[in-house]
């Protein structure tokens, strides 16, 4: 079989979602990507010399997913063969729109590599680059470390100088990972079965009824949560109240789907990064993991007295995201049923930090700017997402992704407006 490693909490939950609907979650269309602008000269034949060394040193790119006896799963390691950007005719054609139309290049994860390099020049220099990479084996932030990780490979071959190899691969970090938590895994079980017993998805219209007989389709729209100077003053309220930006914002959820719930019980999927052993800072792969938020909302709950158990929720989840979501589910399997044949019975919550340097990539004397886009990734059909985005501005963005089957778009903005009244209220305050 060649070299193997275990498969990520992410990748075990991708591959047993697809057990469950198959295609959506592994397809060849669940891909991230990211464009930069290169200004300056730009050598192609050694940039594409530095695209093969990007895939040659990082295994995860090589790597697909094979199931084993009982159920689990593996990342296989494949052996490097030669890659090569593929050119695009960029005359006439904006960077934005060039990012947009590779986004769309489709990645089978059944057959390595696991990415699409493009390259466009624009005019003399003045080119684009692209890295296309499919969801299995990547995160919004492993993205932009891929473009700057091909600029300093692109810089070392213009120097005439090797690249140090990577002190640490992804197959290698799961390994460590699990094994870090393994004496703790029957105890993290009995925590999730406790913690979701009883628990129900969540019901935000007693209206809604699901049209069987349509095909999932998702619709979606993209809308500013917070500007810099809110957001920043979101984050003080934050850190005033011991918790997150995260938390603050999940407050606000939790406060505004309660008002809905005759049981104020707020259950949402969410997806934390994890990248806190050493040498994972500046490593490609999917640093995420699913995992499931319960908040009981007490009738009359403030942002004051609600924080503190929200925050307390999100540790505790954080802390015991190596449980796969997907497990914790088969637990209680009434409540995989009603998240099934409800509609909008899966609710997803998700912020993602700011993580993008607005500095220029440098590629050998040429100089590289990430193409702004929309950076959320892969939605598949859910019942209803709410995915926040921190951008380097410092505004807070959201797309809004809802299964049409479920929900309408007025009724989507709807739920959208409510949470954002509630935001609002410790902006009052300040």
């Amino acid at each position: 079989m060649g070299l193997t490693w275990p498969a990520s909490v992410f990748q075990h939950t991708l591959m047993a979602t697809d057990q469950l609907l198959p295609g959506g979650s592994i397809g060849p269309r669940m891909t991230m990507s990211v464009a930069a602008r290169i200004t300056g000269p730009v050598d192609l034949g050694l940039l594409d010399q530095a695209y093969d060394d990007l895939v040659a040193r990082n295994d995860v790119l090589r790597t697909t997913m094979v199931q084993v006896d009982g159920g689990g799963y593996l990342q296989q390691v494949h052996p490097h063969q030669a890659v090569h950007l593929e050119k695009t005719d960029g005359h006439g054609a904006t960077p934005g729109q060039l990012a947009d139309e590779w986004s769309r290049t489709p990645v089978p994860s059944t057959a390595a590599p696991l990415i699409r390099g493009h390259v466009a020049q624009l005019d003399d220099g003045d080119h684009v680059v692209g890295l296309t990479l499919h969801h299995l084996h990547t995160d919004p932030r492993s993205l932009h470390l891929a473009i700057a990780e091909l600029g300093r490979l692109y810089t070392a071959r213009v120097d005439g100088r090797p690249e140090p190899a990577p002190e640490l691969q992804f197959g290698e970090y799961v390994e460590q990972r699990l094994a870090s938590v393994a004496d703790r895994l029957d105890a993290d079980r009995d925590f999730w079965r406790t913690t979701m017993a009883g628990a129900r998805p969540m019901a935000l219209s007693p209206d809604l009824q699901r049209d069987w007989e349509r095909q999932p389709s998702s619709g979606s729209f993209r809308i500013q949560v917070l500007d810099a100077d809110q957001a920043a003053v979101m984050e003080r309220w934050a850190r005033k109240n011991r918790t997150t930006m995260f938390g603050a914002l999940f407050t606000g959820f939790s406060l505004a789907m309660a008002d809905r719930l005759e049981n104020r019980d707020v259950l949402v999927s969410t997806v934390f990064e994890q990248r806190d052993r050493p040498g994972t800072k500046d490593m490609i792969g999917p640093f995420i993991h699913p995992a499931l938020l319960r908040v009981q909302v007490p009738e009359g709950a403030s942002w004051e007295s609600l924080a503190p158990l929200v925050r307390d929720s999100v540790l505790n989840a954080y802390n015991r995201a190596h449980i796969p979501a997907i497990e914790v589910l088969g637990m209680h399997m009434d409540v995989l049923q009603e998240i099934a044949m409800r509609p909008a019975g899966l609710c997803v919550f998700q912020y993602i930090p700011a993580h993008v340097s607005e500095k220029p990539i440098p590629f050998g004397p040429a100089q590289a700017n990430v193409v702004p886009g929309d950076e959320g990734g892969p939605t598949g059909d859910v019942g209803l997402m709410f995915r926040l985005h921190r951008l380097p501005t410092g505004e807070v963005i959201a797309r809004v992704t809802f299964d049409e089957r479920d929900l309408d778009e007025p009724l989507a903005r709807e739920l959208f407006g409510e949470f954002a009244a509630r935001l609002s209220e410790p902006l009052a305050g300040a």
